[in-house]
């Protein structure tokens, strides 16, 4: 009560002093006194305060236009992106798609005497003594065991088990397989073992054969003995020839055409296409 009283008081005060500032303005012309320029001062603030806040929010209109179209843009440009990522995506698996494709062109154009069916890689197994697989493709495509599995560069393995509808590949990298093969140049015969460790992928000729020479770059080829694997599917090449104290003993190192890390589509080979020789 006593606050609102106060407030009464000063509110009449300042009608007082507005009008003996209007008295004193109608006489004569005088100079303005302290108290009138203070008071003049006090009541003109809010209006001045006023002007300069809405000045200063109308200069910035501009500012908040454009900070609002900036968000705008950015949001166009982040949905963009986000066609674009999922174009990127299509376009990638289309691509692979296409490079599947081709792949089973070209194994079905380089190996025309066969049947072959053509299967995707779904598990592996790589350790220091074994190197399998399991293909999407089994007894109701027509696999069976025993028949030899290739890629588009060479020779892989052989089909060692058989389900309906899939099969186990053991790789000729498995450390328990052997392959009978032949030197593309000579054409001498030689058993070639798998051999896998964690750094290298590749094969080993254990004892070259009296009278065999075999130098580096030397082609391996199948040479169909055996009944596992078909005559004259390439294998891989001589990459070093390791000589021991007994010649007998004498290695050779063997660098398969196969890239098994990065193998995806194999092909079993069916049979022999009709009027064709093995």
């Amino acid at each position: 009560m006593r606050g609102k009283w106060l407030k009464t008081i000063f509110s009449i005060m300042i009608v007082i002093a507005l009008f003996f500032c209007i008295a004193m303005t109608n006489r004569k012309p005088r100079e303005v006194t302290l108290m009138e320029s203070i008071l003049g001062r006090i009541i003109l603030f809010p209006q001045k305060a006023y002007t300069y806040a809405k000045a200063y929010v109308t200069s910035d209109d501009g500012f908040f236009i454009e900070v609002d179209k900036v968000k705008e843009e950015n949001e166009e440009l982040k949905q963009k992106i986000i066609e674009l990522e999922s174009k990127m995506i299509d376009y990638e698996e289309l691509s692979a798609e296409n490079s599947i494709l081709k792949e089973y062109v070209n194994m079905a154009d380089t190996y025309p005497n066969y049947h072959l069916v053509i299967g995707d890689i779904i598990s592996d197994s790589a350790t220091n003594w074994e190197a399998t697989y399991i293909i999407n493709r089994g007894s109701k495509d027509g696999v069976e065991k025993g028949m030899a599995v290739i890629a588009e560069n060479g020779l892989v393995g052989y089909v060692s088990e058989v389900s309906k509808s899939t099969s186990k590949i053991v790789s000729i990298l498995d450390a328990g397989n052997s392959v009978s093969s032949r030197v593309v140049r000579t054409r001498n015969e030689l058993v070639l073992k798998g051999s896998i460790s964690s750094e290298k992928q590749e094969l080993k000729v254990i004892h070259i054969p009296s009278g065999v020479t075999l130098i580096e770059g030397d082609k391996m080829e199948t040479s169909g003995v055996g009944g596992i694997y078909p005559k004259g599917i390439p294998i891989g090449r001589v990459t070093q020839i390791v000589n021991k104290k007994n010649p007998m003993e004498n290695e050779a190192i063997i660098s398969p055409n196969v890239d098994f890390e990065k193998l995806e589509t194999v092909a079993v080979i069916i049979s022999n296409v009709e009027g064709t020789d093995s």
